[in-house]
Formats: C-alpha cells, sequence, structure tokens
C-alpha cells in the first residue's frame, strides 16, 4: 500500500473489514461505514479481528495484521462472490427457436426444461437431445402460459430470459 495516504489506507482495511462482517464465516467483525477515519469504531472491529485469528489485540493494523485481513478478506470474497453467467442466447436479432431446428441452444433449453420439470407438473422434461421436437414445443407452450408469455411454442429472448430466470431461482433455493 505503498504511497498511499492514511486515509486511503484506513478506508481500503474498513472495506475488508465490512466484507468480512457480511461473511457468514466472520460474523463476529462488527459492522462499520468505511470513511477513512481510524476511530473507535474502526479499532473495534480490528480487535475483533485480531481476536478470531490469533493474532496480538492492539487494535492497530501492523503489517502482520494487514497481511491476515487481506488474505482473509480475499478467501471471503472466493467464498461469497457468484459464479459468472454464462450467455448461451444467440445475440442474432429476432432469433427464436424453429420446429425441427438442431443446436447447441436447444440442448441447454431443453437441459433447462428438463430441471425445471422437477417444479413444474406441466413440464415433461424430456432428456436433452439438440432438437426442437414436438415435445420441446409443448414444453415451452406449457412455461409459456405460466408464466403469462404470448404462446407460441418458441423460444425468443423473452422466453429465454424467463427461462433463465426461472431456472437461477432454481439454482439459489437449492443453494
Amino acid at each position: 500500500m505503498a504511497g498511499r495516504s492514511d486515509s486511503e489506507r484506513t478506508f481500503e482495511a474498513q472495506r475488508y473489514l465490512r466484507a468480512l462482517h457480511f461473511d457468514a464465516a466472520a460474523p463476529e467483525i462488527p459492522l462499520i461505514n468505511p470513511d477513512g477515519i481510524y476511530g473507535a469504531e474502526t479499532r473495534d472491529a480490528v480487535r475483533e479481528f485480531q481476536r478470531t485469528h490469533g493474532l496480538p489485540v492492539t487494535g492497530e493494523i501492523d503489517y502482520q495484521t494487514w497481511t491476515a485481513l487481506y488474505a482473509a478478506f480475499l478467501e471471503s470474497r472466493e467464498r461469497t462472490t457468484r459464479p459468472s453467467p454464462v450467455f448461451h442466447f444467440p445475440e442474432e436479432p429476432g432469433y427464436e427457436t424453429t420446429p425441427g431446428e438442431n443446436s447447441d441452444i436447444v440442448a441447454i433449453i431443453q437441459f433447462i426444461l428438463r430441471t425445471l420439470a422437477h417444479e413444474y407438473d406441466d413440464i415433461t422434461g424430456s432428456p436433452p437431445s439438440g432438437v426442437y421436437d414436438e415435445g420441446t414445443m409443448k414444453d415451452v407452450r406449457c412455461f409459456q402460459n405460466t408464466h403469462g408469455i404470448p404462446d407460441t411454442g418458441r423460444v425468443d429472448r423473452n422466453t429465454w430470459n424467463s427461462l433463465a430466470a426461472a431456472f437461477n431461482r432454481m439454482g439459489m433455493l437449492r443453494g
């Protein structure tokens, strides 16, 4: 942190301590608002961090505390950061699936429908084949009807976004 002012260093440490407070693995760290001022709240949070990490409890951030704080912050971020999404839907304007289409996007749609079939009684969720067949079209229509989407039986961007949102919600519930 060479070249930074005391206020900038304090602000960064406060940011790390705040992130640790919200991590289920370290709820004992008091909640602080980063303001760049090394006051009583920051000192208390540092003391608690030092206590829970087996460091000398001084309330000051020395090299050993800084190194442990930064490592704990990185570990916390790794644990709590959501995975990056994968964007599969074609970017081509106006794209929608067509009957008989054989593609990777159809296989992904079928996988999503198969997963959603666990929660939606009217979706059969046939095994993914990559071919946009009658069964896939029927499942898409059922999904569209349930979600108030025009029942075309085809997957356009609007239907895709609803499918993806429903799939993501299921993942979060099972999480």
